[in-house]
């Protein structure tokens, strides 16, 4: 089992994974095609963050009714997601994840996102928090 990350970790291995994409063009061309604003409300630990997929930002705060989707997980949860160790669909459908809004956009931006994911855990590597790793 990995730790659970912090919020502040949260935020800056999620949010320097999008800043990573605006550097790949076939990252960039994918994800910012991608409308839509999301907010992802963490408990254990406590915690929102906006990601703005056109934009490819992910920074902390709340989205104020502007999201497109809200979603609502654990920090683990979030942490197993990053890494593809999550079926966000399935976790959605089990009650384990909390999600309001318009699916079109989620499935688009999921589908989109897990090019994000050997991202994230290059950068949990480099930054030695291996402890973070769910595989």
């Amino acid at each position: 089992m990995s730790a659970t990350p912090t919020a502040e970790e949260l935020y800056k291995y999620i949010g320097m994974a999008f800043e990573h994409a605006k550097s790949d063009p076939d990252l960039f061309e994918k994800l910012s095609n991608i409308p839509g604003v999301f907010e992802i409300l963490t408990t254990e630990p406590d915690g929102s963050m906006i990601i703005d997929m056109p934009n490819l930002t992910a920074v902390p705060g709340a989205a104020d009714g502007k999201a497109d989707c809200t979603f609502r997980m654990t920090g683990e949860y979030a942490n197993r997601f990053w890494q593809g160790d999550l079926n966000l669909t399935m976790a959605v459908m089990r009650g384990d994840i909390g999600m309001e809004g318009n699916m079109k956009i989620v499935a688009k931006a999921i589908n989109a996102q897990t090019k994000l994911f050997p991202t994230y855990i290059e950068l949990l590597k480099k930054d030695g928090r291996t402890d973070l790793l769910v595989k």
